[in-house]
């Protein structure tokens, strides 16, 4: 069976696809990776004693108030990732070994702020464009006033070139816009 699309546009339709698979979740897939590889190093350098372990006190309430990304193995504080060696109940009163993960935190942190810089960007800051603004730059630098033309290809593969002229404001809609014929 031949396939209507010729393989450039086939090949062009998948290229476009994993791009845009990896602009909606390409980049969590990258962090999540990130992730689970800082998390077996924090295992590695819990069995290690490491430098980075150190001892931290907490009221009951303080530790009823933590929270656990795994339960009584890893929590976050004062966006911090600490992964736990020990926990120890003394009174009302815990104290916790941990691991201060700052590997982990740090690709928390970058998943977190691309994440707002992608869906949330700060339109008071200069610099920070949202994605519409830099696409409306783009067609503004890229695209004569003047002149536009659009190359229409037919399914005989013959390419026709259609020009457009503007007189005024880009954004000016033509009297002679072409229109499909009506259905019977």
């Amino acid at each position: 069976m031949k396939s209507r699309f010729p393989i450039h546009i086939r090949v062009m339709a998948i290229a476009m696809l994993i791009a845009m698979f990896h602009y909606v979740a390409g980049y969590r897939l990258m962090y999540s990776v990130g992730i689970i590889f800082a998390k077996e190093a924090a295992k590695e350098c819990l069995n290690e004693k490491n430098n980075n372990i150190k001892k931290i006190t907490f009221t009951a309430s303080e530790y009823a108030s933590l929270k656990w990304s795994d339960e009584n193995k890893e929590f976050s504080l004062d966006n911090e990732m600490y992964d736990v060696a020990n926990i120890q109940k003394t009174g009302s009163s815990y104290i916790i070994t941990v691991y201060c993960d700052d590997n982990e935190t740090g690709w928390v942190t970058s998943l977190h702020s691309f994440e707002k810089e992608l869906f949330h960007p700060d339109q008071s800051s200069k610099g920070a464009k949202a994605t519409e603004d830099i696409m409306s730059s783009l067609q503004k630098e890229y695209t004569t006033t003047a002149e536009f033309k659009i190359n229409i290809y037919t399914s005989t593969q013959q390419s026709d070139t259609v020009a457009v002229f503007l007189d005024g404001h880009s954004q000016q809609v033509i009297d002679s816009i072409w229109h499909p014929p009506a259905s019977c």
